[in-house]
């Protein structure tokens, strides 16, 4: 054992190192704060003893030069105030011993805080070892080991700014299989995820080693290249290129002959200003490539440079309506909203702004990722709109629905489904369509589904419509008052909502500072909801 004193000429302590003497405990001493820590051997030490009067207590529990794990023994006679001092603290354990000092009490202390460093430290090195492996689940691709888009959002923002700093060149390549989607359909997923390993390989054997490759998307993959002017990445670009199409990719069952389409795009020639920007150069050289006949190399160049040349014209034009194309769901999906917009008028907007702001900060606190967060967003513009395009009538209506009129409504989620369900690019989506009527409690419409029988979106859906509805004026009554917003999201917690949503609901209204609610009442909301279902408890 190794213990680390602190305080010079301080009686209390002077009596620990006599008394420490004479056993196997090492000692060493410092007078911090007037001298500082020995950070060197912190990582030796079993624990630190002080005293409650030092003059650097309270630096030495707020610093962060001490490890987690290491424990801090305090000595005094009680003038100190052991909750003030533990306010202080950064996350050591620390405990308390009054003088005069027990030798018997103060040797299994000095054991115990020993025993609790020794497992502190084992967590502190497993969960850097567990965070080391989440990191890299995180940021490398689950099929081909490549690292993911994630990964390259995150590094390529300060690769341009060194680049920028060194003057020297950044490219940036992005490379897309030819006709993947036809060949996953002909061949089977197997072999497509077999070409996408392979591929992955053949990245990694031609780039340099400064390089990084990444898989970007679906068939899509992008290298990285440090330091490389155009005219090596070009170069780079080419071998890629050969080495894809000269050779046959064969799994053993199937054997096919594939190429990859390229684009380039140069920090220092084509001056990006944000990360996004050099990657949508490269994506555009890239359709450039496509539209020029596959299975070949182009760098980006700006539409202006090209007007007085027909062929590129021509292509850029194809490159164009490629890009449209690919833009199709989200165009609908405005188009769609516009025309609601035309006919609703200011409240429709509103109301989408409102719940796909609700849906973004729930998301964000349950932790989902974005892609499924704009799925949410996206099937809210959807049932919202269209909505309004076939019962604005109704919507509008200031008095109950008929039964008639109710039916009407009810069937909505059916009609919804229908006309998503011409377009498959609405697959995502139309399950969020089409139970979101649904109560958890299994008293909605359509189906009549109960609890986890309905799909996670739709849940999220209903709680955030709501939230957004309450807090508006509506034809048929005025917006609710905050605190009774509250009440009734609380009231229907495991009726009509799930608990566990409303419970992340009353979080982000607190957080946010939604509904300028004093914090107490929403407490109190808080802890009804918890006691009147326990399974939210921590």
């Amino acid at each position: 054992m190794k213990v680390l004193l602190i305080g010079a000429n301080v009686p209390a302590i002077d009596d620990i190192e006599k008394l420490l003497s004479d056993t196997n405990v090492t000692t060493c001493r410092t007078d911090f704060p007037k001298k500082a820590l020995p950070v060197e051997i912190l990582p030796e030490i079993s624990l630190i003893v002080t005293t409650e009067d030092s003059p650097g207590l309270i630096d030495l529990l707020s610093c962060n030069i001490v490890p987690d794990y290491l424990p801090i023994l305090i000595i005094g006679r009680g003038t100190a105030s052991f909750d003030e001092l533990l306010r202080f603290r950064n996350s050591q354990a620390i405990d308390y011993i009054r003088l005069p000092l027990t030798p018997g009490y103060f040797f299994f202390k000095l054991r115990m805080l020993e025993h609790l460093r020794n497992l502190g430290e084992e967590h502190h090195r497993n969960l850097q070892t567990h965070n080391h492996f989440l990191d890299r689940l995180a940021s490398r691709d689950g099929l081909t080991g490549l690292y993911n888009r994630r990964h390259l959002a995150k590094i390529l923002d300060d690769e341009l700014a060194k680049a920028r700093d060194t003057g020297r060149d950044l490219s940036l390549l992005i490379l897309d299989i030819d006709y993947f989607r036809e060949l996953n359909k002909n061949y089977g997923h197997s072999f497509g995820d077999f070409v996408l390993n392979e591929m992955s390989a053949r990245l990694t054997r031609t780039t340099r080693e400064e390089d990084t490759c990444f898989r970007f998307s679906g068939e899509d993959f992008v290298v990285l290249m440090p330091g490389a002017d155009v005219q090596q990445a070009h170069d780079t670009a080419e071998k890629l290129r050969i080495a894809c199409a000269s050779k046959i990719f064969d799994n053993g069952r199937v054997k096919k002959h594939i190429t990859v389409s390229i684009g380039i795009a140069s920090s220092n020639r084509n001056q990006p200003d944000t990360p996004d920007e050099f990657v949508t150069m490269a994506e555009t050289a890239m359709f450039m490539a496509k539209a020029e006949g596959r299975n070949r190399v182009c760098q980006f160049t700006p539409l202006e440079a090209n007007r007085f040349s027909a062929e590129k014209n021509l292509a850029s034009l194809k490159v164009t309506i490629s890009r449209i194309l690919d833009k199709t769901r989200n165009s609908a999906i405005a188009s769609l909203q516009l025309l609601a917009k035309d006919m609703a008028g200011t409240e429709h907007q509103n109301h989408i702004q409102n719940v796909s702001y609700y849906v973004s900060l729930l998301g964000d606190k349950l932790g989902l990722p974005a892609t499924l967060i704009r799925t949410f967003q996206n099937a809210i513009v959807l049932n919202t709109s269209i909505r309004f395009l076939l019962h604005n009538d109704l919507i509008s209506k200031q008095d109950r629905f008929s039964t008639d009129e109710r039916k009407k409504m009810n069937d909505f989620p059916y009609k919804l489904a229908e006309i998503t369900d011409v377009f498959d690019y609405f697959a995502n989506e139309r399950s969020i369509l089409l139970y979101h009527g649904e109560h958890y409690d299994g008293s909605g419409f359509p189906e009549g589904l109960k609890g986890d029988e309905i799909p996670l979106g739709a849940r999220i859906f209903t709680i955030v419509d709501a939230l957004a509805a309450m807090s508006c004026d509506r034809p048929y009554r005025s917006r609710l008052e905050p605190k009774a917003i509250l009440k009734e999201l609380s009231t229907e917690a495991g009726g009509q909502f799930d608990p566990f949503l409303v419970l992340k609901t009353i979080e982000i209204v607190q957080e946010n500072n939604l509904l300028e609610i004093d914090a107490d009442f929403i407490e109190s909301i808080r802890a009804d909801l918890i006691s009147k279902n326990p399974d939210l408890g921590p």
